[in-house]
């Protein structure tokens, strides 16, 4: 998995205005209490802040996650549902920041859970 090297910046790596996310999609576990986020992003030259916000059907957050200066091109996380029981369908809604540009790129996405 490629990863950010200040030493040795990968070829198409762009500067943070440019940074895009490339996918954004999401698994839910088989219990339907967490979903597996995977996150691909265009190679950076300045690792940038990613956040992710997940809500459920009456827009309350029923999980989130900061990461601070990532340095992963292609990452993949778990978000826990809480309460376990919280109503879909579910928005997923992911930010790529810097601390002085902000927000440079952001998506997001609905989906069900399966029954269970």
């Amino acid at each position: 998995m490629p990863r950010f090297n200040p030493l040795h910046p990968a070829e198409e790596a762009v500067p943070p205005e440019q940074v895009r996310f490339v996918d954004l999609h999401v698994e839910p576990w088989g219990d339907n209490s967490k979903v597996r986020v995977h996150m691909r992003l265009t190679p950076f030259l300045k690792p940038p802040n990613l956040i992710a916000t997940l809500t459920d059907s009456d827009s309350l957050d029923v999980a989130s996650v900061m990461i601070i200066e990532n340095i992963d091109f292609d990452l993949v996380f778990t978000l826990h549902i809480r309460p376990p029981d919280a109503p879909g369908p579910f928005q997923l809604t992911a930010k790529i920041e810097y601390e002085d540009l902000g927000a440079v790129d952001h998506k997001s996405i609905r989906f069900k859970l399966p029954d269970g």
